[in-house]
């Protein structure tokens, strides 16, 4: 029959346990910071590119107004007008993009859903109630931001 481990081995245990843990759940929540921010940086590119294409298209259309008046007739103006309508164009496909992708950006919700399950695990093993407010385990408690 073998022996049963000590006290002091079963607490190393749990100590080495809980570091492999903690390990996990700070790598998990990199992992999600760093996808949220490549998220942003690119919704963040796609506005600016609206934002310039609507500056751009706006300069466009104020000088092509201006030969036009300052011309009336003569089809200088015609070319200006089609350069505003293909930054205006631009500037709609880069603000859908952003649109888009902006919807797409979740924030930190797996890891905290899963810091929320580790808590509300280690508080079960130590017969500790959860705290008052905290969401149950599993995919019925994770909340979408």
């Amino acid at each position: 029959m073998a022996e049963r481990p000590g006290i002091g081995v079963l607490v190393s245990h749990v100590v080495r346990d809980a570091k492999a843990l903690l390990a996990a759940q700070v790598s998990l929540t990199k992992a999600e910071v760093r996808h949220a921010g490549q998220e942003v940086a690119v919704v963040s590119i796609a506005g600016l590119i609206a934002v310039a294409g609507i500056s751009m298209a706006m300069l466009f259309g104020l000088i092509a107004l201006a030969f036009g008046l300052a011309e009336l007739g003569m089809p200088v103006w015609a070319g200006f007008l089609c350069v505003m309508g293909l930054l205006l164009l631009t500037a709609v496909i880069a603000g859908v993009v952003a649109k888009v992708r902006s919807g797409k950006i979740t924030g930190l919700s797996v890891a905290q859903a899963e810091w929320q399950e580790t808590t509300n695990a280690v508080s079960h093993a130590m017969g500790v109630p959860p705290a008052p407010g905290a969401s149950g385990s599993g995919p019925a408690g994770r909340g979408t931001n």
